[in-house]
């Protein structure tokens, strides 16, 4: 199968909100930008396929006057406007106009990157490229850039670069969180079941 190659300045790999953010935030300076999503929608948890309401920097309500700004807020005005009953499906749009009216942004939607080409020892390890698997299309894609953005929610890309991770919770003394544990942990975020119901 022949391999494509896609050469931008940044590559960002997750569809989620951080990764559009970065994504329009890039190609509004100038950057070509390739963004790789492994759905077929953007947003991410946000996106019609999971359904987490972004509640920002209202906590749900708690802060009754705060506000998004920058590219959240544009998204937001454009959903409250458009989306009068909270139909995930217009905020799925709104996110992928977003990004559409963007013309530094290659957008590849179901896309999944599960290979990483990184060198360098390993406290300075450097991403040459990323490859990923079109379905659909079955496109063989990598992606060369000068940087690369891991939006994937999971730290996939830098995992499979080789970068130093952990999981769970990291001690209070650590980085001084009051609300950390005392001592470290594996304890990670939970899923959740999220539903509504219309009577």
């Amino acid at each position: 199968m022949k391999l494509e190659v896609v050469k931008t300045d940044i590559t960002v790999v997750g569809g989620g909100l951080a990764g559009v953010c970065a994504a329009v935030a890039a190609a509004r300076l100038g950057q070509t930008v390739a963004l790789v999503n492994n759905r077929p929608v953007l947003g991410g948890n946000s996106s019609s396929e999971v359904r987490v309401w972004v509640c920002g920097a209202t906590a749900h309500g708690t802060h009754r006057y705060a506000r998004e700004t920058g590219i959240m807020g544009e998204m937001f005005v454009e959903n409250q406007y458009r989306n009068i009953d909270g139909n995930p499906y217009i905020w799925d749009l709104v996110v992928l106009e977003t990004v559409r009216a963007e013309k530094n942004i290659l957008l590849f939607l179901n896309t999944d990157v599960h290979e990483v080409e990184a060198d360098g020892e390993e406290d300075e390890r450097v991403i040459r490229s990323v490859t990923g698997w079109m379905m659909g299309s079955e496109r063989r894609i990598r992606f060369e850039s000068k940087m690369f953005l891991d939006c994937t929610g999971d730290g996939l890309i830098g995992f499979l670069a080789g970068a130093k991770y952990r999981i769970g919770r990291e001690a209070r003394h650590e980085y001084d969180e009051d609300w950390a544990p005392e001592v470290a942990d594996d304890i990670t975020l939970g899923s959740t079941l999220l539903f509504y119901t219309i009577c």
